[in-house]
């Protein structure tokens, strides 16, 4: 199964299927994850400059740089933030949750309307998913959460301005980034369960001159990240047409 949004913030064009389909979200909840963390900052609750001392010893693993290294380090909230975007680094993104919370996290997922939308547990919790705990999402949400962040419209700058700056620095560029057209900025989230290969996701705000286009695309073993580029550009293309 591939379930999909795609819509042209600028002509209000929009395709999708399946998009109401809860799956597993793996990384792609670190963008809600981001989200929350700033509009704490914005409310004064927590502070994006506070340092935190990372111990190398409790490294969970899977994505990300600080899984390499040798010493404690001590980096301010704000850089774990742009960490778990950026290189998707679920070190980072477990430090953020540890002081955002997952009520935090939840409630902002109600007010924003994302129905299929929860996070349970934190990056590479075994324990956690065997228990039956694990974080979801779907198509539609991950898209009306990216629409909130592109509009500002619920989402101010002090909370999208920063989550889109680590966005357009993503260094996995292997699903929606890689067949769009050579003029077009990707800023965008994947997430997957490697190495099994079931599960392929992406979402993504892409620019080309006037064009602004979500997409939210999801995998249930239907071909990896190769079967997200393909769709993403054939959606990409569409809507170019609609």
């Amino acid at each position: 199964m591939i379930a999909y949004v795609a819509k042209d913030l600028v002509t209000g064009a929009c395709l999708k299927a399946y998009e109401g389909v809860r799956l597993p979200a793996y990384s792609t909840i670190k963008v809600l994850l981001a989200a929350a963390f700033w509009r704490a900052v914005e409310r004064g609750e927590l502070s994006e400059a506070e340092p935190h001392t990372f111990q190398p010893s409790s490294s969970v693993g899977g994505g990300g740089v600080l899984r390499g290294f040798r010493h404690a380090a001590a980096l301010a909230l704000a850089d774990y933030a742009h960490l778990m975007l950026a290189v998707s680094d679920n070190d980072a993104a477990n430090v953020v949750a540890s002081f955002v919370g997952c009520d935090r996290v939840n409630d902002l997922a109600a007010e924003l309307g994302l129905h299929q939308t929860a996070m349970r547990r934190l990056m590479m919790d075994a324990e956690a998913v065997a228990a039956g705990r694990e974080n979801h999402t779907s198509a539609a949400d991950l898209a009306t959460l990216l629409e909130a962040l592109a509009t500002g419209d619920t989402l101010g700058p002090a909370v999208a301005g920063p989550v889109w700056a680590s966005l357009e620095r993503q260094e996995h560029l292997d699903g929606i980034a890689r067949y769009l057209p050579a003029t077009a900025s990707y800023a965008g989230k994947c997430g997957d369960d490697t190495p099994v290969g079931h599960y392929a996701h992406d979402c993504a705000l892409v620019r080309e001159g006037k064009r602004r286009v979500i997409m939210a695309i999801m995998t249930d073993g239907a071909g990896g990240f190769e079967a997200v580029s393909r769709t993403g550009a054939a959606l990409y293309e569409a809507l170019g047409h609609a």
